[in-house]
């Protein structure tokens, strides 16, 4: 990776863990900024390509999604995003009533809805994982405002983006055995094991500053250096069905949101999901 993406990081990780560790209305514009980014990359690339996805549905209701996620009740979240999700696919095939008789008109209906459910909903977890005090979840007392509100999402964020680089470095290095040749010729079987363990060990760590026990971290560790690949390779069919190299360059080198954030997608709500039923 080039100098310009450490030196990206260091802006913004700080910045991302500031505005996570304070919450309020500029912690979800950060967020809300990252979906629509993402959104716009999706939809953009597939009206290249001569489909019409609904934007403003999709736009609106993934925001919709994030502000449920950081100001509702924690027993009332979960039925209102399912009445977003709903209200979306509603919209975008109420959409399509004046465009009845011409080709594609469920396709661009499941595009919109797509880019919601595969983008804005995951991207609420990260709104929901600060929410989420592990060692109150763990003792029964909280350990303070910093473990409180970064413990989860630094657990989850650090393991996936951590386990990138050690696969990108690794596969770089030492990598011979194609992984998905043919999905992702760049990705390699060493690299793919190496993203793998960085993910368990930092999983791990992170667990017990927050006193999550052992045979937690090391469960949780296996499921995120899975399901990141798994959201890696995801976004791979996605770019290969659209013949993208990357989704844009928002993040320099390192391509635009979608790129950066693909891990993340799946692994933030396996890592909510483990946390708030497992423990």
């Amino acid at each position: 990776m080039s100098p310009w993406y450490y030196l990206l990081a260091l802006v913004e990780v700080p910045l991302f863990c500031l505005l996570a560790y304070f919450g309020g209305w500029l912690w979800v514009a950060f967020i809300a900024f990252g979906t629509c980014i993402g959104l716009s990359e999706l939809y953009s690339h597939q009206i290249v390509r001569g489909q019409r996805p609904e934007v403003a549905v999709g736009v609106l209701c993934g925001l919709a999604l994030l502000v449920v996620a950081e100001f509702l009740p924690a027993e009332g979240w979960g039925a209102a995003a399912v009445g977003v999700v709903l209200v979306t696919m509603a919209g975008s095939l109420g959409a399509q009533f004046t465009r009845t008789g011409q080709p594609g008109r469920i396709r661009d209906a499941a595009v919109t809805v797509l880019g919601v459910v595969y983008i804005a909903l995951p991207m609420s977890f990260l709104l929901l994982l600060c929410k989420l005090d592990v060692p109150e979840l763990v003792t029964g007392e909280s350990a303070g405002r910093l473990k409180a509100r970064l413990g989860a999402l630094l657990m989850v964020t650090l393991a996936v983006w951590l386990s990138d680089t050690a696969a990108w470095a690794v596969g770089h290095l030492v990598g011979r055995t194609k992984l998905t040749p043919r999905l992702s010729p760049a990705k390699t079987v060493e690299g793919a094991l190496a993203g793998g363990g960085m993910a368990l060990i930092v999983t791990v760590l992170v667990g017990l500053w927050l006193g999550l026990p052992l045979p937690h971290g090391l469960a949780l560790g296996a499921l995120i250096a899975v399901i990141s690949q798994v959201g890696d390779a995801a976004e791979s069919v996605i770019k290969r069905d659209l013949k993208l190299k990357d989704f844009g360059t928002v993040v320099g080198p390192h391509g635009g949101m979608l790129d950066t954030f693909d891990g993340l997608l799946f692994a933030a709500p396996l890592t909510w999901f483990y946390l708030q039923f497992m423990l």
